[in-house]
């Protein structure tokens, strides 16, 4: 199609039109907007079968003082009130000397499940990989995938014949998936074809990474960025901006967000609504 079209806007225009005539309601993918948009950033990268875009408005909460760094936040939404609201937080922080941060952990993961033809030869394969000299030649294999993966450890998990590895590795500023699991790929081909040709690999992701999901394996050992922040809000401030006091902002905290949580039976979302505002940040600045 993309040949036959000469051009990529030519190419979005003919899937618009074939894909009116599968629509009930034919106009609407008239209401799509697809004009002033440069569609070379997006085919064969990041989007297939391509109609057109959708414009979210865009604002920022801010100032904001992280660790003696003014910023600025960005964020994509049609959620009334978000902006308006991370903005009031920001301000009573930056009235408070802003917010100090450490991180505590940094680790990307994939997990791959294999399998063997008995229990034997499953638990064999885990002392192996736990060997010290073992992991330390995977690691080698491993790190000559990608100047910025470097993997960080190596956790295996037996279910009867099946094995579950976990990854983990630091992939520098970017999320790092598609770069932990070039690595992944290799090593998984060489312990196959040099060390243990019984092997067969069932998938590349058996969900152990936990990718994309709340578990309680993420919750305690954490995925990606893990860090801890403080900030100390003065008593005037609470009252002059948040327009409450402490003990109120105290109670209602612990029984909404602590309380009302558990009792919903939450898994590692202790919190009021953080998702919402995590969705404008990621919608507005895309993953680079």
């Amino acid at each position: 199609l993309h040949n036959w079209c000469f051009s990529l806007i030519n190419h979005i225009l003919c899937r618009r039109l074939w894909f009116s005539d599968l629509c009930s309601k034919n106009r609407s993918v008239d209401c799509i907007p697809h004009q002033n948009y440069d569609y070379s950033l997006s085919s064969n990268a990041c989007c297939e079968n391509t109609l057109g875009y959708i414009p979210v408005p865009v604002g920022f909460a801010g100032p904001l003082k992280v660790d003696d760094r003014t910023v600025y936040i960005p964020l994509s939404t049609t959620e009334g009130c978000l902006v308006a609201s991370l903005n009031r937080g920001c301000r009573a922080l930056q009235l408070s000397a802003g917010v100090r941060t450490v991180l505590l952990g940094d680790r990307m993961t994939r997990g791959p499940v294999v399998c063997f033809e008995d229990i034997v030869q499953a638990h064999e394969f885990k002392l192996w990989i736990e060997n010290e000299d073992n992991y330390l030649l995977l690691k080698n294999i491993f790190n000559s995938t990608s100047r910025y993966a470097k993997l960080t450890a190596i956790d295996v998990a037996l279910s009867g014949r099946f094995v579950y590895l976990r990854f983990s590795a630091t992939t520098g500023d970017a999320m790092g998936m598609n770069m932990i699991s070039k690595g992944v790929e290799l090593v998984l081909s060489e312990l196959q074809h040099n060390y243990f040709p019984n092997m067969k690999i069932i998938s590349l992701s058996g969900n152990y990474c936990v990718d994309k999901k709340a578990s309680a394996m993420n919750w305690i050992v954490g995925r990606g960025k893990s860090v801890s922040c403080e900030a100390v809000v003065r008593r005037s401030v609470v009252s002059d901006i948040l327009k409450t006091d402490v003990d109120s902002l105290v109670e209602l905290n612990t029984l909404k967000n602590l309380v009302g949580s558990a009792r919903a039976g939450v898994l590692g979302g202790f919190n009021a609504h953080s998702a919402n505002i995590v969705a404008a940040i990621f919608l507005s600045t895309g993953q680079v």
